[in-house]
């Protein structure tokens, strides 16, 4: 997830005491019930509510409030369906306790194809505490176009060896292209989960280089430091990214 250093936003009104008439004690007691207000936030509380779309699917949903005080809401995208998908956008809409939507947005993902049978991870940050502190419940959806055309490309990922050193989970692995064309823009993804399969944090890993020639191998790495910034995990798994390099007359 996009985490932030600014940490959690408690600031209040620049309006002087002087133009709102507020005392330096009314000062203070705002300032204090908006702590107290994040101090008894659970976000454990809040309901994701998931819309179903045809031939694809969001699961694995999770929400955590990171070190810095941001909420983020994670999960995956899976196509389910027979055909490829393009210009994926996920929406959200945040609602109170009274079924009142706070605010809404749109997020388009960062891969522009998602193959047949594949799944994508995704993660919304939401930094301002003040627009969080409310919600109750998070509706989330996806929006797509249908792309017909089949991939020549295929490249799948193999991991190598993983271990500890320092504090750091390093995993070494390989992506081969047994396709029958070259392949550009290429993005590993690896998606950490707990228990609940939920997803807790997304890693992208390293590659020296982003195509791959048919039959053609490259090394991958990726480096997770382990500690307070880290969620806790249990498993985790890759998706290979791309797309059919434009072949010329």
């Amino acid at each position: 997830s996009n985490s932030s250093d600014e940490g959690i936003n408690t600031s209040i009104s620049t309006t002087t005491k002087a133009e709102s008439g507020s005392s330096e004690n009314s000062y203070d007691d705002t300032y204090n019930d908006k702590e107290n207000e994040l101090f008894f936030f659970d976000y454990k509380k809040i309901k994701i509510d998931i819309t179903t779309s045809i031939g694809v699917k969001i699961k694995n949903c999770n929400l955590v409030l990171d070190y810095f005080g941001n909420l983020n809401l994670l999960g995956e995208i899976e196509n389910i369906s027979t055909s490829g998908k393009t210009n994926i956008v996920l929406t959200f809409d945040f609602y109170d306790k009274n079924n009142q939507i706070i605010f809404s947005d749109a997020q388009p993902l960062t891969v522009n194809y998602l193959r047949v049978s594949t799944k994508i991870p995704f993660s919304y940050t939401v930094k301002d505490s003040s627009k969080f502190i409310d919600i109750a419940k998070i509706k989330t959806g996806v929006n797509y176009k249908d792309y017909y055309k089949l991939f020549s490309g295929n490249v799948i990922a193999r991991q190598e060896q993983f271990y500890y050193k320092n504090n750091i989970l390093h995993i070494e692995g390989r992506l081969i292209n047994i396709g029958e064309s070259k392949v550009d823009n290429l993005i590993l993804l690896a998606s950490f989960y707990n228990k609940l399969d939920g997803v807790v944090f997304i890693k992208q890993g390293y590659l020296p280089k982003n195509n791959l020639l048919p039959q053609e191998q490259e090394n991958f790495s990726i480096e997770v430091l382990l500690g307070k910034y880290t969620p806790d995990f249990t498993h985790y798994d890759f998706e290979v990214f791309f797309e059919d390099s434009i072949k010329m007359p």
